[in-house]
């Protein structure tokens, strides 16, 4: 049962007289357990909702459009705790981090409902039953799922976990009732790497428009690995072998299905030393938050904006992580060309987590303050936007206003080519 916060001026439920202070009891007939339930009975049009209040029980039959929102905020959160994972995956970020850092980074989610909600990867190797149902009956779609792959034992040792539910199973059943998810495998060199990856891709594929698109993703090895498993790193080679792989499915599927479904992670092209693709390769970007055309997209809206930009002379600054570094000598040199502007790109090293780390995201502030203190950085220096939490603070805890003070001068989080070339040339 939940008990209403308020209610929104103007919406459904509001019109049909719920109050601050009523408690749901149900809904339809069913007991709201959480977030997922809520949104589930908001995309119907006709609704039965049991209230107790300060004037007793009641029932409120209300019909509305589909997909209208009730309009309804709760005294409590509609999800409660997360669900925790249960596995010990060999390549888990979460067990390479250093010490000392916040608490927060420390959990291992493995919650279906963040995953439908905010696009969590998670594995399912440890759902209930009655969870599981949940899915299916509500229909809960998108997923995004860390699939990594279909080989059972093999899946069982990189998980660590030897009661992990068969992946096969899940997705066949998922694909049954028409749910829709996207996949990931985080490819760790000698595990499931080549056949293997292969063979998860066509299982995958198969199951095709449910499975709606695959991730490769190169495991991230950071410094703090003494006691894990020993992985070996992506190198070149291996790189430019599974963009070749890849490239190949993609004209398989583009020709049988319609779609390239599978894409390599932008992180591969820069390890092959290889040109990435064009932006409109990567169709509707579904797995740009792996990294997955991050770049192609990035430079595509930047173009666009630097083809009318205003001319100016003003120093500014760039910091980026090693592998974006050779992207932004590019895109700077453009901007410089179009718009006037003297621009310098510094690349940053990552010390927050050693290793083999280079992707800007995860960049630390007192990594961008150890690379640039005492450089002559101009008017302002821009940053990835991907570096930052929504409250303005680095994984090392270091504030954007500490970074500031600390380099004296503006420094911009920047969120896309768009955001990215209006600063260049409005600085």
């Amino acid at each position: 049962m939940f008990e209403v916060k308020s209610v929104e001026q103007g919406s459904v439920c509001e019109r049909y007289g719920i109050q601050k202070g009523d408690v749901i009891i149900s809904v339809n007939g069913e007991e709201l357990i959480d977030y997922i339930d809520y949104i589930y009975f908001c995309a119907e049009k006709k609704l039965k909702i049991k209230l107790s209040g300060k004037n007793g029980s009641r029932t409120v039959k209300i019909y509305k459009g589909e997909q209208e929102d009730l309009g309804l905020e709760f005294t409590k959160p509609l999800l409660g705790k997360k669900r925790v994972c249960s596995n010990k995956c060999i390549f888990c970020f979460v067990d390479q981090l250093p010490k000392g850092m916040r608490k927060s980074l420390y959990f291992k989610d493995e919650d279906w409902r963040y995953s439908f909600i905010m696009g969590n990867y998670i594995t399912l190797a440890s759902i209930s039953k009655n969870e599981f149902r949940r899915i299916l009956k509500r229909g809960v779609s998108p997923l995004y799922i860390s699939v990594h792959t279909v080989d059972e034992k093999l899946r069982k040792d990189m998980l660590r976990n030897k009661n992990a539910i068969s992946v096969r199973r899940v997705l066949k059943k998922l694909a049954a009732k028409g749910i829709s998810f996207h996949a990931q495998v985080v490819v760790c060199p000698g595990y499931n790497d080549k056949e293997k990856l292969e063979q998860t891709y066509k299982f995958l594929r198969n199951l095709y428009p449910a499975a709606t698109s695959l991730a490769v993703v190169p495991v991230g090895l950071t410094a703090f690995r003494s006691g894990l498993e020993q992985i070996t790193p992506v190198d070149k080679s291996m790189a430019r072998h599974t963009v070749k792989e890849v490239e190949k499915w993609q004209k398989e599927c583009f020709n049988s299905i319609g779609t390239r479904f599978v894409f390599a992670a932008d992180e591969y092209y820069i390890k092959a030393g290889l040109s990435l693709p064009l932006a409109k390769e990567y169709e509707s970007f579904d797995q740009i938050e792996n990294g997955v055309g991050l770049m192609a997209k990035f430079s595509d809206e930047a173009k666009r904006v630097l083809e009318k930009c205003e001319y100016n002379k003003k120093h500014i600054s760039i910091a980026t992580g090693q592998d974006a570094y050779p992207f932004f000598i590019e895109l700077s040199a453009l901007a410089e060309k179009k718009c006037g502007a003297k621009i310098d790109v510094y690349m940053v090293k990552n010390h927050t987590f050693g290793g083999g780390v280079t992707v800007s995201g995860l960049l630390g502030g007192k990594d961008y303050a150890k690379a640039l203190k005492g450089k002559d950085l101009g008017r302002a220096l821009l940053i990835s936007g991907g570096s930052l939490r929504d409250d303005k603070i680095f994984l090392d805890d270091m504030t954007l206003g500490q970074l500031k003070k600390e380099l004296g001068i503006p420094v911009y989080p920047v969120s896309d080519g768009y955001h990215f070339a209006k600063l260049i040339s409005k600085i």
